[in-house]
């Protein structure tokens, strides 16, 4: 049966039981439990764009009726960047709290990263709150715990001379992504004192933040999630062919702009992590919305959904060096 946007739910309630490992009876919340969206790129004003709002303001929705079925729930979920479409303007966050109010109301605690299309300033002042869990001056930059693992927040918006907490303007960030001196000297410090199993979350890839050698070389450092992409992808970070030392990576779908569609779980175990995507669609605009989808459309989003990562918290040692 050929996906839709109106049909995709179809089934769902057994396929997000199945990806939870719940029993569908359990209440509360397991705070094993991370509900990880990425790249919902909304825009609330279509008089800034021709071609009106996008298709996430009808997807997200959806995904998040999806995470709240899950039984228990997440006790967090996490948004890695890019809740505009644009330039982050005050109205595309607004747009998002309302959209995200759901889960807020269901008990999960939500927290943020920062993507190329944000703005801090209007982030700021959509969850002024959210300043009492900075841990960088000047940067989003967070935590979120649970029982088995940390996961660290980063701030990766590299924005124009000037723009860091500027009013929205286009063409104010970079698409790159970057981390500034000071953020990554904090990281270095925070991994250097931490000796619990953690996971690294940007909007952006590793490299783009120049933090590779600082993951790899980390020993507890088991991870490294990050979005920007659309693409429901895994792969391993390493630092040059003298150093055996890798860590594992995994880039989210987007929460409904284009590509591959959908969010992910990221459950942890005293051992190890797992991370299962949930993919509901591929396209790459609204204009697909009710038009037949190709065939090898429907084969990755078959492909994709339900596909596993497990992220053992068992790191090599460079045997070049040992």
């Amino acid at each position: 049966m050929e996906l839709t946007r109106r049909g995709f739910l179809a089934g769902a309630g057994a396929t997000v039981a199945a990806l939870a490992g719940a029993s569908g009876e359990a209440e509360g919340h397991d705070p094993n439990l991370v509900a990880l969206l990425a790249d919902i790129h909304l825009l609330d004003n279509s008089v800034r764009w021709k071609n009106g709002p996008t298709q996430s303001s009808v997807v997200l929705p959806q995904l998040v009726k999806e995470i709240l079925a899950i039984r228990p729930l997440p006790a967090n979920a996490v948004v890695l960047g890019d809740f505009s479409a644009s330039s982050g303007w005050d109205e595309d966050f607004r747009l998002a709290a309302s959209s995200l109010k759901p889960l807020a109301e269901a008990g999960i605690a939500l927290s943020f990263a920062m993507g190329n299309h944000d703005n801090r300033a209007a982030f700021m002042r959509t969850w002024p709150e959210y300043k009492e869990r900075l841990l960088v001056p000047d940067r989003i930059v967070s935590k979120v715990s649970t029982p088995n693992a940390d996961l660290i927040l980063l701030d990766t918006l590299k924005c124009r001379e000037g723009m860091d907490w500027a009013e929205p303007k286009d063409g104010g960030n970079f698409v790159e992504g970057a981390m500034d001196d000071a953020q990554r000297e904090w990281l270095r410090g925070e991994l250097g004192a931490t000796a619990r199993p953690t996971f690294l979350c940007a909007h952006h890839c590793a490299r783009e933040a120049g933090i590779v050698r600082d993951a790899v070389i980390a020993p507890t450092v088991f991870g490294y999630i990050f979005g920007h992409e659309h693409t429901v992808a895994e792969s391993f970070l390493h630092d040059g062919y003298s150093n055996s030392q890798t860590v594992q990576t995994a880039t989210l779908p987007s929460g409904g702009y284009w590509g591959d569609i959908g969010y992910a779980l990221f459950r942890t175990f005293p051992d190890r992590a797992e991370l299962t995507f949930r993919q509901t669609d591929f396209y790459f605009n609204r204009r697909w919305a009710d038009r037949p989808r190709p065939k090898n459309w429907l084969e990755r989003v078959k492909a994709h959904d339900g596909r596993k990562a497990t992220f053992w918290f068992d790191k090599p040692g460079n045997f070049y060096k040992t």
